[in-house]
């Protein structure tokens, strides 16, 4: 195009209108899709968790239907599961029904080393049984004091010892009352749980408990880990769970307000739940 003195006239670059909109749209599409991508990874990890879970309860049943007994209590194993450990008395466990738990004693005290020795046997008599894969050893874990502690207490586990979580945490099968309930009856209560690894992060075990249980962290047949429940502000600790009041973080006193809800706004990557039979 021309001036009125016959010179070539420019006009300044720049995006039309149009142009833009096609940009915003592009970038929309792209966002949703980022988005839409990552609920779906989200899903899947939390189908992977349940999945699992789902197929360690029926390794059990299974195991118990067939000897009638509990892996790591097993006090026929060494006789019964081919490829045990040469020692008889290093691959049974005491028979009574509680996966390393011994309250034969007349203290009424469980036996710290007896309790140790079975939770390391679990997926040692799973896998030999047939109803899990790995190579596992049986080691006993690490004791702490009267039947607790050690690397029970911080959902630790002896290398190849362990069935561990997609997010690479050790799965321990025990008799304990490490699920955290809605009164301190509820959260003292005593059976045989399997504890579902830590490292999963808040929003992955929200969806898992909703699609094996209930969705709230305090009821039902999956309950946030007593390690994993909110603290009080300024204190160390994680922020998994807490009992729905506007002051997040309280510590817990165990009344009938205690956990409600899983606190996805935390964002915190290491929690933990158990599954009660």
């Amino acid at each position: 195009m021309f001036d009125q003195n016959g010179k070539k006239h420019r006009h300044a670059g720049g995006f039309t209108l149009i142009e833009i909109a096609i940009v915003v749209v592009i970038i929309g599409l792209l966002l949703g899709g980022v988005l839409k991508g990552q609920e779906m990874i989200r899903n899947a990890r939390a189908h992977n968790v349940a999945d699992q879970g789902n197929a360690v309860k029926a390794a059990i049943l299974g195991f118990s239907d067939r000897y009638r007994a509990l892996p790591g209590d097993y006090s026929a194993a060494f006789d019964n599961i081919p490829g045990l450990l040469a020692d008889a008395p290093s691959s049974n466990g005491d028979g009574n029904s509680r996966i390393g738990f011994d309250d034969s004693a007349s203290t009424g005290v469980p036996d710290a080393a007896n309790r140790a020795k079975e939770l390391g046997l679990t997926w040692l008599h799973l896998s030999r049984a047939g109803f899990i894969s790995g190579n596992f050893v049986g080691t006993s874990f690490a004791t702490g004091t009267g039947g607790s502690g050690g690397d029970e207490s911080s959902w630790s586990c002896p290398v190849d010892t362990c069935l561990v979580n997609a997010f690479n945490g050790p799965m321990i099968l025990a008799y304990s009352s490490e699920q955290t309930g809605l009164s301190k009856v509820a959260d003292e209560a005593r059976s045989n749980e399997l504890y579902s690894g830590k490292g999963i992060p808040v929003e992955i075990i929200a969806e898992l408990d909703r699609k094996v249980d209930d969705g709230r962290p305090g009821t039902g047949s999956f309950r946030v880990g007593d390690g994993f429940i909110g603290k009080a502000t300024g204190s160390v600790g994680h922020l998994c769970a807490d009992d729905g009041s506007e002051t997040v973080g309280v510590a817990p006193n165990m009344t009938e307000t205690w956990p409600q809800r899983w606190t996805i706004t935390s964002q915190v990557t290491d929690c933990g739940g158990v599954y009660q039979f």
